[in-house]
């Protein structure tokens, strides 16, 4: 056994230093035991490498290290070899015994901080490597994937989402969400209007997001608007839903068949009354209604349903209404209409539409 002048490393990537401490027997223990009583200068580096040693990751389910100490212990001090050739005293004593009985109470507390670095590093980089090829992969969470739809101005469209529920976009109009749902709730981002049929599921509530205005919902229809303004009209036609402000606490409610919630981002004002099916759902059946609507809601109900641009010139009377009923009417026919009752001329040049108020 030529290893006068070993490291703690040395030991530890010994092969047989390892074979005697994870598995003695009675040969390796004699041949240990004499190498340590002619070197006695390492048997702190021994005692180091044994501990690193044994604590190195392992497949197998085996007793921990005072586990071992203590039952080994056991036996060494309960039997009697007195009497008994050297090789048979060595018999069953593991490598915690022989080196304990080299040990003197000076060494055992003798700190050497070099040594305990090498022997952490080793360590570490043993651990590493073991842990790499032991180890089953760690599953990875699985990916977000986002999933957007959105309507050009001037064009609808119907989704159904992988819950089975359907949102039918109005023009110029957006839904955003989680691909399969994943997680306690089913969430859509809503930016300008659509009509939900949602899917019944008790456990994972549905929830549209409506800037700061969210509605929860199990399984029920309903209808969302969000204008530009900032007003968000939220309509209930079957089953109940809860509206909330994220940022006005107080400002929660619901809906039952037949009521609609008005309010305004950042809680403004926030209005429940009853409304009319016909007019709220009129955009399903290519029907535009204008039931005493203020002038600008009314242009951008125009623009987003025909995908133009509508400039006002000398535009001053801002208490304007329209009212009006157009289905599947084109814009020139709605202009001529609204323009007798509004006092107006317009100007139809592609996309961009002049309406000059008379003076």
């Amino acid at each position: 056994m030529d290893k006068l002048n070993f490291s703690v490393e040395d030991f530890v990537l010994d092969t047989a230093f390892r074979e005697w401490i994870l598995s003695p027997t009675a040969k390796r223990n004699l041949q240990w035991e004499e190498y340590i009583v002619r070197n006695p200068q390492s048997i702190e580096h021994i005692r180091i490498a044994r501990q690193i040693v044994l604590n190195m990751p392992s497949k197998e389910f085996m007793l921990n290290e005072r586990q071992v100490d203590s039952l080994w212990e056991k036996i060494d001090k309960n039997l009697d070899f007195k009497d008994l050739p050297r090789e048979a005293k060595s018999f069953p004593i593991n490598s915690s015994a022989t080196i304990s009985r080299y040990t003197t109470e000076k060494s055992k507390y003798r700190i050497n901080f070099q040594v305990l670095k090498v022997a952490a590093l080793i360590l570490l980089a043993f651990a590493l490597g073991i842990l790499y090829f032991t180890m089953p992969e760690i599953e990875k969470k699985p990916e977000i994937k986002w999933l957007t739809y959105s309507t050009k101005p001037g064009v609808k469209s119907s989704v159904t989402l992988s819950d089975g529920s359907v949102v039918k976009l109005n023009a110029g109009s957006s839904i955003r969400y989680v691909q399969n749902f994943v997680g306690n709730t089913r969430e859509v981002f809503l930016d300008g209007e659509a009509f939900f049929e949602v899917a019944h599921d008790t456990i994972k509530p549905f929830i549209v997001h409506t800037k700061d205005i969210s509605t929860r919902a199990m399984g029920t229809a309903f209808n969302i608007q969000a204008g530009q303004n900032g007003k968000i009209i939220i309509s209930l036609l079957t089953g109940k839903v809860e509206v909330k402000s994220q940022q006005v606490p107080e400002f929660l409610d619901y809906l039952t068949p037949g009521e609609q919630i008005q309010t305004v981002t950042m809680g403004k004002y926030w209005e429940k009354g009853s409304f009319e099916e016909d007019v709220v759902m009129a955009w399903l059946d290519q029907t535009i209604i204008f039931d005493s609507t203020p002038l600008p809601e009314a242009v951008e109900m125009l623009e987003n349903w025909f995908g133009v641009k509508i400039t006002l010139l000398n535009f001053n009377d801002q208490n304007l209404t329209l009212s009006g009923k157009y289905k599947g009417e084109t814009l020139k026919n709605i202009l001529d209409g609204l323009s007798y009752t509004a006092r107006f001329k317009y100007e139809i040049d592609g996309k961009q539409i002049k309406i000059n108020f008379k003076q």
